[in-house]
């Protein structure tokens, strides 16, 4: 229980520091912040392990993928090649497939779901 209130008061000071900082509305801060934090658990998980997630594709389709950021579950050719740069892109994703061998990305409102395999 603890850690969902933990969650729930990240939320919380995320949308308001929005709210604070673009003057956008309580209800639209809200919904960008919970979207923001999702992305941020699942970036995490990610680095862990290989991690089930479904979103929505750009053309509208709804797809589930095995995706992982784990350098061992990566193949070294297909290695990051220019390092780090996730700090640059908070509302992208890009994550390796680990069924279709490539690297895909998704963008933050798009994410419907993920658990952790």
């Amino acid at each position: 229980m603890k850690a969902l209130s933990n969650f729930r008061l990240l939320v919380m000071q995320k949308a308001w520091n929005m709210v604070k900082e673009t003057g956008i509305s309580m209800a639209q801060a809200l919904k960008d912040a919970w979207a923001l934090v999702k992305l941020q658990a699942l970036k995490a998980l990610m680095k862990v392990g290989a991690v089930l997630i479904t979103f929505r594709k750009i053309d509208g389709t709804v797809t589930t993928r095995k995706a992982t950021k784990k350098t061992d579950l990566i193949p070294a050719e297909k290695h990051p090649k220019y390092g780090n740069r996730e700090s640059e892109y908070i509302w992208v994703l890009p994550f390796f497939d680990t069924e279709k061998q490539a690297w895909r990305s998704l963008k933050a409102e798009n994410l419907i779901s993920f658990s952790i395999l």
